[in-house]
């Protein structure tokens, strides 16, 4: 029989088909990219992952902190400048003093040297400190000495610019929505890859290996599934994580309201994702490839881990998408109901709860978490709708 070399019997036609195959990736991509809410979706997805890694960032330009009160300057409206009161001023330059005595006595002296205070003693600097700020700042300036340098640093952050505006107790919104932003968004993360880890592996085991197994899997999974959530809530939120030998490592009094949270989420999230994983896997192990794995004596853990996970990574990546948006609005309702992340640690939901009240008086305060908590909920399931398009085999366009 002749050997025939089949590249001889391309065509040219043939070739250039070849020459535009694109590998899988290359195709699931494109598909993605025609999803045009879906891109819109994973952009200010990106927008809001970076704001909360690097939170402590903006804080620092910015020189806002997000447990700063001052009570003399609530509910002040966006684009606004504020100044700090007399005690907040009070307590910074006796900061100062304490941190640095040589540069305050030097600065003392010039003081009275100038004549412009008549008290020969540390506390002609509070004297100077409680005029007005730019009134101080000219005065510390007119010393002309190096030592002013730090002190005057120190008076320029007594006048804030509020981009959103302050609160019920004067602290600033926009550096408590930053920060809120990182713990929303940990927390929805966070839940969402816990919960479909949870589900890969119960529904996973319930699905290869059936019988009393999967009875009893699947059972448990509806026991949850019908359990009343927010009785539970309060069970688990009378509970002190901190007292508990294996938590107490983990788990401070400052995280604790958020650690309760990942974990009451987690407990009532991953049941859908272990009933999808379990339909994948039900029909995946009576398929050719998985009974020649069997055949040639590959263990259960080798067929379930590198034959049939691969099957169902697809829809565990639409179900965490998803689930991330379902998690952020979960608790964003649960802290706004004052069973979530307790104050003073910023969430979307927790400063929604605050600003209930004063839905007239200062209602950005209200409106301000609410548009961000629906741009991310909307976000992630359009994003989760763009990869379903994209990972469906059906709907690739080749």
């Amino acid at each position: 029989m002749n050997k025939v070399n089949v590249a001889s019997t391309l065509t040219d036609k043939d070739r250039a088909e070849i020459d535009k195959a694109m590998p899988m990736w290359k195709m699931v991509w494109r598909q993605f990219k025609g999803h045009r809410l879906a891109v819109a979706g994973a952009v200010v997805i990106i927008f809001f992952m970076l704001i909360a890694i690097f939170a402590n960032q903006i804080e620092s330009i910015t020189g806002l902190d997000p447990n700063a009160q001052n009570v003399a300057n609530r509910y002040v409206a966006p684009f606004t400048s504020t100044q700090a009161g007399p005690d907040i001023r009070e307590t910074e330059i006796e900061k100062f003093i304490n941190a640095n005595p040589e540069a305050a006595d030097k600065i003392q002296k010039a003081l009275v040297e100038k004549g412009l205070v008549t008290v020969p003693e540390i506390d002609s600097i509070y004297e100077v400190g409680a005029k007005e700020i730019p009134e101080a700042i000219g005065v510390f300036k007119s010393l002309d000495i190096p030592e002013t340098k730090e002190l005057l640093k120190t008076f320029s952050s007594f006048d804030t610019f509020h981009l959103f505006g302050t609160d019920e107790l004067g602290r600033d919104v926009f550096i408590r929505l930053v920060y809120g932003t990182r713990v929303s968004m940990g927390v929805g993360v966070l839940v969402a890859i816990a919960s479909a880890f949870i589900g890969l592996l119960i529904g996973s085991i319930a699905g290869y290996y059936g019988g009393w197994i999967d009875t009893v899997l699947m059972r448990v999974t509806d026991s949850l599934l019908s359990l009343p959530t927010i009785p539970v809530l309060i069970v688990m939120a009378a509970i002190d994580f901190t007292k508990l030998p294996v938590l107490n490592a983990i788990v401070s009094t400052q995280n604790e309201s958020v650690f309760k949270m990942v974990i009451i989420l987690c407990i009532f999230s991953w049941m859908t994702v272990a009933r999808l994983v379990r339909g994948n896997i039900l029909s995946l192990r009576e398929r050719e490839f998985i009974l020649a794995a069997r055949t040639i004596g590959a263990k259960d853990s080798t067929i379930i881990v590198r034959h049939m996970f691969p099957n169902v990574i697809a829809p565990i990546l639409v179900s965490i998408t998803l689930g991330v948006g379902e998690s952020i609005l979960f608790e964003a309702a649960l802290s706004f109901l004052g069973l979530g992340i307790m104050p003073p640690t910023p969430s979307w939901g927790n400063m929604l709860n605050n600003a209930q009240e004063l839905i007239y008086q200062a209602p950005f305060l209200a409106i301000l978490p609410g548009i961000l908590i629906l741009m991310t909920t909307i976000s992630f399931n359009y994003l989760g709708d763009g990869l379903q398009d994209a990972l469906d085999p059906n709907s690739v366009r080749r």
